[in-house]
């Protein structure tokens, strides 16, 4: 659990040369310069787990939603099976500075960044000492940042909340999009059919860093982690990606990560989804098969 922490005033300087430097087109020159040679090692095996809503649900019975009990399945069964919980920003520091990796390393992910992640999730991983990746939608905390609504079914983490939920020093914020997330024709970041690639990064570019600045202005954070929407992946937005300043990005498709040091293996990086209905011994013994061999 290796958090940078930045100081406000920092950050906001912060986003605003990342604003001037891609503007100017500096920024994605930086980093092609210093881009790693691809390497040839087998790398780290790490399995990243992606969840979204937690809480218990008795109505709707939606497989996305899954209940704080059965989380706990989870992270006791991670626990009693020698896993350790890292951060996409761990990752990022292997792969960059060398820092070591624990023997079996997991991630686990949060996507949209509901309310329950705070209420239900942040005290399990405070009992069994673990950490995560949130993933929040600039949409979504914005309005629930201007309401008193609590429902824990739907409700959304604040500004603030995401503040307080980073200097726990458990929970790394990743970025969803701002106002991405919707499966209609753009189907979440992804490029329109008949779109231009310039059109699209640009939208994706102003979109990107929207979420980017109001974090860091609003809640002192800027994420280096992006998390695809629905999944959905346009090839043209890697170049944006990496332009905005993201180190890493996380897919949806179901494949276990192999962590090396060359910077690209952090890019599109697998996830296996956490259905509910299905018991914590068939999901892990499914998922965990290859990172145990």
């Amino acid at each position: 659990m290796r958090i940078i922490l930045l100081k406000k005033r920092d950050l906001k300087i912060f986003a605003a040369a990342l604003v001037l430097l891609i503007g100017l087109g500096t920024l994605g020159k930086l980093y092609k310069s210093s881009a790693a040679p691809v390497s040839a090692q087998a790398g780290v095996p790490v399995p990243i787990l992606m969840y979204h809503s937690i809480y218990e649900d008795t109505q709707s019975k939606n497989t996305f939603v899954l209940s704080p009990k059965a989380l706990e399945q989870d992270l006791k069964y991670l626990q009693d099976n020698g896993f350790e919980t890292v951060l996409i920003q761990d990752l990022i520091a292997y792969t960059e500075n060398n820092v070591p990796l624990p023997e079996k390393p997991v991630v686990l992910t949060f996507d949209d960044g509901y309310l329950n992640n705070k209420t239900n999730v942040l005290p399990l991983l405070e009992k069994y000492n673990m950490c995560a990746v949130i993933s929040v939608v600039g949409e979504f905390t914005d309005t629930f940042s201007k309401t008193e609504d609590l429902n824990p079914r739907y409700s959304h983490i604040t500004w603030d909340d995401i503040a307080e939920l980073e200097e726990t020093g458990r929970i790394e914020i990743g970025s969803h999009t701002y106002n991405l997330h919707h499966d209609g024709a753009r189907q979440g970041a992804k490029k329109k059919s008949g779109e231009s690639a310039e059109t699209y990064k640009s939208m994706l570019r102003r979109d990107l860093l929207a979420l980017q600045q109001t974090l860091s202005e609003k809640s002192g954070v800027l994420p280096v982690t992006f998390a695809y929407p629905y999944g959905h992946v346009s090839e043209e937005s890697l170049d944006v990606i990496k332009e905005v300043g993201f180190k890493a990005s996380m897919s949806c498709y179901e494949k276990m990560n192999y962590v090396t040091h060359d910077a690209s293996c952090l890019y599109l990086l697998g996830r296996y989804n956490r259905p509910s209905g299905v018991s914590t011994q068939d999901f892990m013994v499914k998922v965990l098969r290859e990172a145990q061999q």
